[in-house]
């Protein structure tokens, strides 16, 4: 194995999503906010349009599945930053 790092997309798949059942379990959110980022504004604006509620849980549920999904997508990106930086994958080979 070369001291060469990882692109983000195989690193973020193997090392990080696969590796642990915590991994596996972010990954699952990833998706599942995913579908409640495709499946929310529908319902949501509908009821919001039959005046059935008010703006502020409208704009607080945007927030909320929305903001889930960018935490839960630059969170790994984060990280992966931070062990690029380090140069982790040297490091790691001299164990």
């Amino acid at each position: 194995m070369s001291n060469k790092p990882k692109n983000y997309i195989h690193w973020v798949f193997t090392d990080h999503y696969f590796k642990s059942k915590q991994g596996v379990l972010k990954f699952l959110g990833t998706l599942m906010f995913i579908c409640f980022a495709i499946i929310m504004p529908g319902p949501v604006l509908e009821e919001y349009n039959g005046g059935w509620i008010p703006i502020w849980p409208v704009i607080g549920s945007f927030i909320a599945v929305y903001g889930g999904l960018v935490g839960i997508i630059l969170q790994p990106y984060q990280i992966y930053r931070r062990l690029k930086r380090m140069n982790w994958w040297e490091k790691s080979q001299n164990w």
